[in-house]
């Protein structure tokens, strides 16, 4: 893919009007969304994922967008354990000291990513340079 089509690529959130599946991709328009979701654009509601800016000091301004993530259980990360393997922290006590004791586990844990705000973490999103989330976006499809 050419630098100047991954310039022109936007997010979108694609879901299917009849089995309120949802899918987010990078495409060019609301169109190619839905034929990258696999599915016809009458069949589909497609949400620009509007970017926002973000000064950072020696690069100037960049763009920032939301796409969904895996959060943690036990607190307001992203969680980066791969889909082959099992949480090493289990989230299933109902013991009060028992879940103490996993919560503290989880601080240690090796699969620990980003800080999430608590309403990213929430709507189980986070932010990320638009470069990037196209990135991560095309390895999940």
């Amino acid at each position: 893919m050419t630098q100047k089509k991954v310039n022109q690529l936007e997010i979108w959130e694609v879901s299917n009007q009849d089995t309120g599946a949802k899918v987010y991709t990078a495409a060019l328009n609301p169109q190619d969304a839905c034929e990258q979701a696999g599915w016809k654009i009458e069949d589909c509601f497609v949400y620009h994922q509007k970017p926002r800016k973000q000064s950072v000091k020696g690069k100037g301004d960049i763009l920032l967008v939301r796409i969904p993530c895996l959060v943690c259980s036990f607190q307001y990360t992203e969680c980066l354990s791969p889909a082959t393997t099992e949480c090493p922290v289990p989230h299933d006590s109902p013991d009060m000291n028992e879940w103490l004791k996993q919560v503290i586990r989880a601080h240690l844990c090796d699969y620990v990513g980003q800080d999430l705000s608590k309403h990213d973490h929430t709507l189980r999103q986070k932010w990320l340079p638009m470069e990037q989330a196209i990135e991560e976006l095309a390895r999940t499809t």
